[in-house]
């Protein structure tokens, strides 16, 4: 072979290792640049989509697009993620994806906390717990799963106790009641009505901000401790995606100070952000 020869299928060669390196590396970075991810979230309100927005804002900053799916029913984020039609959830809290780990037999896992709705009681009559009489009376919904929450609050405030084996309690199940507290069960949305009568009312935020009052209003907030844990906010994907580049980037742009900035100071709903590293609420 001559020389010219053996330089011309040189040269192919390195054209063609050229055009390999080319393939195998080029179109990753540029693909990188454009990740896309598909995450779940339940149908909102205009407060929410303003704080998707900035969440979206974030991750494009670090080369991420998310695509936000709604779902109206609580059971449809879960099944989406497990079929692979979204690629991560932000819905639930630990609770809950517990029991459908359980019943579904799902790979589901947490990959990052957001917020925690805290229970808060409000008074008309009285600045601090403390402040609240003996023979006192609370508001309190007579609705079955949101007066067991509100009874928890009641509990975390330190003014009664309920059984510890009973998972929905009700005031039936009070076995502590030191100030002999009266309890005044009403629809839930009835209680901010009736907040010129009783010491102390447990009401949900929402109906709070409905009535024109300050969220901020309340005289007792439920800490986030070992007792809230279980009702803690998470992001949540699959075990084969819970180590990607896109699943880690979308935690960073959720778990950013300006999220917790809306969600603790101007989204009105109550929530507090409460991942590690989350600024306190003002």
């Amino acid at each position: 072979m001559s020389k010219t020869t053996k330089w011309l299928v040189g040269g192919v060669a390195v054209v063609a290792i050229a055009g390999i390196a080319y393939a195998s590396f080029g179109p990753q970075t540029q693909s990188k640049d454009k990740e896309t991810l598909t995450v779940g979230i339940m149908a909102g309100d205009k407060r929410t989509d303003k704080q998707w927005k900035i969440i979206k804002n974030n991750a494009k900053k670090e080369g991420l697009t998310l695509k936000i799916k709604t779902f109206t029913d609580y059971t449809q984020p879960n099944a989406a993620l497990s079929s692979g039609d979204i690629d991560a959830n932000a819905f639930q809290h630990y609770i809950f994806l517990n029991d459908w780990n359980k019943s579904h037999k799902s790979n589901i896992v947490p990959v990052g906390e957001t917020i925690l709705v805290a229970g808060r009681l409000y008074s008309d009559k009285h600045k601090s717990i403390k402040d609240i009489p003996e023979n006192g009376t609370v508001g309190i919904s007579n609705s079955k799963v949101t007066q067991g929450r509100s009874l928890l609050v009641l509990q975390s405030a330190g003014l009664i106790k309920i059984a510890s084996n009973v998972k929905d309690p009700t005031v039936k199940d009070i076995v502590e009641n030191k100030k002999n507290l009266k309890f005044k069960e009403l629809a839930t949305d009835q209680l901010v009505r009736t907040l010129p009568e009783v010491d102390v009312a447990a009401i949900d935020p929402s109906f709070i901000v409905g009535s024109g009052r300050s969220i901020k209003s309340a005289i007792y907030v439920q800490p986030v401790d070992k007792n809230t844990h279980g009702g803690i906010n998470i992001i949540a994907t699959t075990k084969n995606k819970k180590n990607s580049v896109a699943i880690k980037k979308f935690v960073k742009a959720y778990q950013s100070d300006n999220v917790a900035d809306y969600i603790d100071n101007k989204s009105g709903t109550g929530e507090i952000a409460v991942w590690k590293g989350a600024p306190k609420v003002q």
